[in-house]
C-alpha cells in the first residue's frame, strides 16, 4: 500500500487556511501504525516558523515517492502528543487509505482542456489578459487574436486565474517560454508555452486546481 512512510516528508495545507493566501508547511513522517501517521512538528515553508496543530485539523497533503509520483490526499489530526518541557511535539494524523489518494507523474503531467484567464507580460513590459485552451502540470496554452503574435522561445511572465468550486480563487505565478503557435481556421492563434521557471507550491497550486477540475467533469 502506498501511504507515506517514517521519514518521509509531507508538503500540506490547511483546509481552513485555503480560503487565504495559501501557507505551505513541511514535516516529516516520525512513526506510524494501521491507524495513525505520527508527524512532527511543520514548519512554514516560506519563513521556517513552526505551526502548532488542534486535533481536528484539515489537511490538504502531498508526498513524493522515490520513483518521481506525487501523491495527494486529505487527512485530519487526530490527537496532539504533548510533550514535556523542552521536548518537541508530535501529531498523530489519521492514516490515508490507498482509494482516497489521487497521484501524478510529474514527467507526464496530464492537461485539461479549461477556459480561464492568464495574464502575460512580455519582456517589454506589455500586459495582456488572455483565455487559456488547456492547463497541465507542464504548461499552458492559451488564445490570442489574429493580430498578435509571439516567437518561439519568448520568456513571458504569467499568472494564472484558478477558479475553485467552493468559490475560492488562487493565482499561480510562473515564468513561460513559447513552444509553437498553431492558427485556426477562425484566424485566431493557439500559443503554447511551457513552464520556465515555477516554484514547487506554484505547480501544486496548478495540479491541485486539475485535479479539482477532472473529478467535476466526471461527476457531471
Amino acid at each position: 500500500m502506498i501511504v507515506p512512510k517514517v521519514s518521509q516528508v509531507i508538503i500540506f495545507q490547511l483546509k481552513e487556511e485555503l480560503t487565504k493566501e495559501p501557507v505551505e508547511y513541511k514535516t516529516r513522517v516520525a512513526d506510524e501504525n494501521e491507524q495513525v501517521l505520527v508527524i512532527e512538528l511543520p514548519i512554514n515553508t516560506k519563513n521556517g516558523r513552526m505551526k502548532r496543530l488542534q486535533a481536528g485539523d484539515v489537511l490538504s497533503a502531498s508526498f513524493i515517492t522515490n520513483t518521481g509520483v506525487k501523491h495527494f490526499f486529505e487527512t485530519y489530526v487526530t490527537k496532539v502528543r504533548e510533550a514535556a518541557e523542552g521536548e518537541l511535539i508530535f501529531y498523530e494524523i489519521a492514516r490515508p487509505s490507498e482509494d482516497a489518494m489521487t497521484s501524478v507523474q510529474r514527467r507526464n503531467f496530464f492537461r485539461i482542456d479549461i477556459e480561464v484567464d492568464i495574464a502575460v507580460k512580455n519582456k517589454q513590459g506589455q500586459r495582456f489578459v488572455f483565455k487559456t485552451d488547456d492547463i497541465g502540470g507542464g504548461g499552458v496554452s492559451f488564445m490570442i487574436n489574429r493580430n498578435q503574435s509571439f516567437e518561439p522561445g519568448e520568456k513571458l511572465s504569467c499568472w494564472l486565474l484558478l477558479p475553485h468550486r467552493n468559490g475560492t480563487i488562487e493565482h499561480s505565478c510562473f515564468e513561460a517560454e513559447v513552444l509553437r503557435e498553431k492558427e485556426l481556421e477562425t484566424g485566431r492563434k493557439i500559443i503554447m508555452v511551457k513552464f520556465d521557471e515555477i516554484a514547487e507550491q506554484e505547480r501544486q497550486r496548478v495540479i491541485r486546481f486539475l485535479f479539482e477540475k477532472q473529478i467535476q467533469f466526471r461527476d457531471r
